[in-house]
């Protein structure tokens, strides 16, 4: 699902505990994000915009059950493929099972609209987490459907058949008119019914497709709370970091934000959404970047070391450069990494 960097490794402690941060975070990128139509030039009577409003509203706020497969891409062919059932409930409530592979068999993403558990019993591991309140949730929506109109580049499709459901199909490109991402969204619910994600060479990498979904479902008692087996171990994660405008976000942590001056293609620095996390006594400075769409982030860490390499894992990109630690966790080509480390050194 994300690019790799295969850079030579750095043996320093603190760079692995930032990127155990990121992880901890969980602001790694999650397969699923915001959806967008625009206007079409083939169809006249469409509003993609409201469709659009109304997809990214509907998210969370939808009865229904579903089975989906989720299939992962590379070189043009398939590398993994998983069947989930879903159940999503209005209010943010979710209960996702993983039903194959049989390595995988089990998995648990469970939501009551407050908190979210992760379950892995191959693992024997919990995580939990607290969630935003819906309220910050409904306004970060509304900016993304904002933000999706002012900086990408939206095409209707037209018409087409999911799911034995109607849907709108639709394209989203960068500003460079880059392939982001097809989607189909159900004209009755504005549900997504399928995705598919592009990488920066044009390739598909990632699809998210529901084979089947009943908009009438009935909930088990206790299907959105979730119950630590015997056993198992229960993580907790920090609750939700607070934001804050640039400038307070220095004079808390300390010390000046390095903004790059290379940003991949229609994403914006979101200067009024800085966070400042505390790990092992170390202030770390949490910068977004997104362009409604999709979002990446740098955290930055102040500590002298004279190592200039960098390293890679999975969805985390870690180096040292002036007295900085930097980790950088998204969903970012190579060549856009690359990009992005040289102008931090401009």
């Amino acid at each position: 699902m994300c690019s790799i960097v295969m850079i030579p490794r750095l043996q320093e402690q603190a760079c692995r505990n930032a990127v155990a941060l990121a992880r901890w975070l969980g602001v790694a990128l999650t397969a699923v994000m915001f959806l967008a139509l625009g206007l079409s030039p083939t169809v006249a009577d469409e509003d993609p915009y409201r469709t659009m409003h109304d997809a990214i509203m509907s998210k969370g706020n939808v009865n229904y059950s579903a089975e989906r497969v989720v299939e992962l891409y590379q070189g043009g062919r398939r590398t993994r493929a998983v069947r989930q059932r879903v159940y999503r409930k209005r209010g943010d409530k979710q209960h996702i099972e993983t039903l194959e592979p049989p390595s995988e068999a089990g998995r648990l993403v469970v939501s009551n609209g407050k908190w979210l558990w992760e379950y892995s019993p191959q693992k024997r591991e919990v995580i939990q987490r607290q969630l935003q309140p819906s309220s910050m949730l409904k306004s970060n929506r509304q900016r993304a459907a904002q933000l999706i109109k002012e900086v990408l580049v939206l095409q209707y499709i037209g018409r087409t058949t999911v799911a034995s459901r109607p849907a709108h199909e639709l394209a989203i490109r960068d500003e460079s008119r880059r392939l982001l991402r097809k989607c189909w969204i159900d004209t009755g619910t504005h549900v997504e019914l399928k995705l598919e994600k592009y990488g920066g060479s044009g390739a598909l990498y990632m699809r998210i497709e529901i084979t089947s979904i009943d908009y009438g479902p009935s909930f088990v008692a206790g299907m959105f709370s979730f119950a630590t087996p015997p056993g198992v171990v229960l993580r907790r994660a920090p609750p939700p970091a607070t934001r804050m405008a640039l400038a307070t976000a220095e004079q808390l942590a300390g010390f000046r934000a390095i903004v790059p001056a290379y940003l991949p293609s229609s994403y914006i620095f979101e200067s009024n959404n800085v966070a400042v996390t505390t790990y092992k006594k170390m202030r770390t400075l949490w910068l977004t970047f997104t362009n409604g769409l999709d979002s990446f982030s740098l955290f930055e860490t102040r500590w002298q070391h004279t190592d200039k390499g960098a390293q890679q894992q999975k969805s985390a990109t870690q180096w040292y450069d002036d007295g900085i630690c930097f980790t950088l966790v998204g969903d970012l080509t190579v060549g856009e990494i690359e990009k992005l480390m040289r102008s931090l050194r401009q």
